[in-house]
């Protein structure tokens, strides 16, 4: 038996990120938005979403430390494709806000992916739309990032 020194690698690379975003929304939201002050304040959403990413991130780098066979990565489709997502995600979120974003990737997951007919979609767009926007908006007050297209506009 060879004994191999263990390393990084792409598994403990991406908790170790997630680890290190979740710590910046916890702070930035508590710094600059506050969590409670008689009701929910902007950042209690994101402060919540943020402390659940932190807990389920150092549980996936304690269960890959300990896992022998760490160095053997292998993604099936599915897996790239949620990775995929999360990344147009992301940079759909510069173009063209948040919210947008989200909803064309549940569109666009139900659409193709799921191949939901389309009644489906129309409802599932629509409540999660309302959820977004009387919930999220009105209610909590999160400001959602509204893009390059978004800053053009308003």
């Amino acid at each position: 038996m060879e004994n191999k020194k263990k390393g990084f690698n792409l598994r403990t690379v991406i908790p170790l990120a997630t680890i290190i975003v979740s710590l910046v929304f916890i702070v930035t939201g508590l710094k600059n938005y506050g969590f409670w002050k008689a009701q929910p304040t902007p950042g209690f959403f994101p402060i919540i979403i943020a402390v659940v990413l932190l807990a389920s991130s150092i549980a996936c780098f304690v269960q890959i430390a300990r896992d022998k066979n760490s160095d053997e990565v292998k993604y099936n489709r599915n897996e790239l494709m949620v990775m995929l997502g999360a990344a147009g995600i992301i940079l759909c979120t510069f173009l063209i806000g948040l919210v947008p974003s989200c909803l064309i990737y549940i569109f666009l997951w139900l659409k193709l992916v799921e191949r939901a007919p389309w009644k489906v979609i129309i409802i599932i767009e629509i409540i999660m739309a309302a959820i977004i926007l009387g919930v999220f908006t009105a209610w909590l007050q999160i400001r959602f990032p509204v893009g390059l297209l978004g800053d053009l506009i308003f």
